[in-house]
């Protein structure tokens, strides 16, 4: 016994209609983009406000954020001076970690490690790649050996003889070489621009 059953074509119309509106809708739906938590979900309504902070060191947050570009002190203050890291740091700098893993200072290792620039690139822009001109401190808890050795306690200035301190300091908490007093006579001398 041999039983066919036979659909006319518009009959099977609707279902494929069907099926097309349902795979849109999923696509739709994986394609949009996802609203944030916080942000208005009705139209016509402006977007929520961010909301910016200064932090104790000065830095603004925005939604409670402190920016990529405001972690990095050197992009920081570079962008004040209206220039930009080149899109080539992050190769140079990872290539320069690779062969200088550890402060110089300190020989701390891992998370807090920062290349520093002897002459900084927001005032010596053609030497920010070049390896010559890099050095690893760290910037951690207690020992802050780039702001302290590396800009003598100010971003925005930098030490010309950053090589001997590094081994003048060698070894000393943030606060042996605040008390130092030929720390304490570079900072009075300082470079600022």
């Amino acid at each position: 016994m041999h039983i066919s059953i036979h659909t006319p074509p518009l009959a099977t119309a609707p279902v494929i209609v069907g099926l097309l509106v349902l795979i849109l809708a999923i696509i739709y739906l994986r394609t949009r983009p996802r609203r944030r938590r916080g942000h208005s979900s009705t139209r016509g309504q402006a977007p929520a406000r961010k909301r910016t902070s200064i932090n104790e060191k000065g830095i603004p947050k925005v939604n409670g954020r402190i920016p990529s570009w405001q972690k990095d002190p050197g992009a920081r203050i570079a962008n004040q001076y209206g220039r930009a890291r080149s899109p080539e740091w992050p190769r140079v700098a990872h290539e320069h970690l690779s062969h200088q893993p550890a402060c110089v200072v300190c020989g701390h290792r891992g998370k807090g490690l920062q290349v520093h620039h002897i002459k900084p690139f927001h005032l010596y822009p053609e030497l920010e790649l070049d390896p010559n001109n890099l050095i690893t401190l760290c910037e951690i808890r207690g020992r802050t050996h780039h702001l302290l050795i590396g800009h003598l306690d100010n971003w925005e200035s930098y030490n010309k003889r950053v090589r001997e301190d590094t081994k003048r300091y060698s070894h000393q908490s943030a606060a042996a070489i605040k008390a130092n007093v030929t720390w304490q006579k570079e900072v009075a001398q300082r470079p600022m621009p």
